[in-house]
């Protein structure tokens, strides 16, 4: 399969396409070129969340082939202050990175689609605990994490060229230096949360709109 990786800069982005460039052709959507070697091709949009078209003029302008899948690993947290003490421009700012970068995956998708990709476009968001449980501290995620599942299942019934799936990882995922895994918190390996990412975008159908992936 050809996949394509929004997020392909980050922890979770980089090491999904680790671990499935060995059997798959990775190409990641960054914001700008990377320094050192990845294992994915880079394709440089500076504003691909503003101007998702722009995404598939720049890969038709390099020539790659057509995607097959596209994952959604974009968005952060973070443990701060109340979500209200934070503010609204704070509150905007973490739409601006979360939920409007998935919107604008998902209207990749549907472009690619009708560009006249693969047979259909099969779409995996990833997710978090914090969508389903109110995370203090980074309320704003929780907000757009659970709006995020919505999103999805809205653009699913609009649309029959776009297989719409997300994986809710309901553990911190290992190597992040930025979990607190005090108190003997569990993770969940980067290499199980990529045969769960390839078992549901090689078989969508078998699969629920929204899967949880548990420790």
């Amino acid at each position: 399969m050809h996949i394509l990786i929004f997020g392909a800069s980050g922890h979770v982005g980089s090491g999904l396409a680790q671990h499935l460039s060995a059997d798959h052709r990775i190409t990641g959507i960054v914001r700008s070129q990377p320094e050192a070697k990845t294992p994915y091709t880079p394709v440089v949009v500076p504003e691909w969340v503003e101007r998702p078209q722009t995404v598939v003029d720049e890969l038709g302008r390099v020539g790659t082939p057509p995607v097959d899948a596209v994952i959604a690993a974009v968005g952060g947290w973070y443990v701060d202050i109340s979500m209200i003490a934070r503010g609204v421009d704070s509150f905007d700012a973490d739409y601006g990175s979360y939920l409007r970068g998935h919107f604008a995956a998902c209207a990749v998708s549907e472009a690619l689609a009708e560009a006249g990709g693969s047979d259909r476009i099969r779409h995996l968001t990833l997710n978090g605990v914090a969508s389903v449980e109110p995370c203090a501290g980074s309320g704003a995620i929780s907000v757009f994490g659970a709006a995020q599942e919505m999103l999805l299942r809205v653009a699913a019934e609009e649309t029959d060229s776009v297989h719409y799936r997300e994986l809710k990882v309901m553990a911190p995922i290992a190597g992040d230096d930025r979990n607190d895994l005090s108190g003997g918190v569990e993770t969940i390996g980067l290499t199980t949360v990529a045969e769960a990412v390839i078992d549901i975008v090689s078989r969508p159908e078998d699969h629920e709109l929204s899967t949880q992936l548990n420790v």
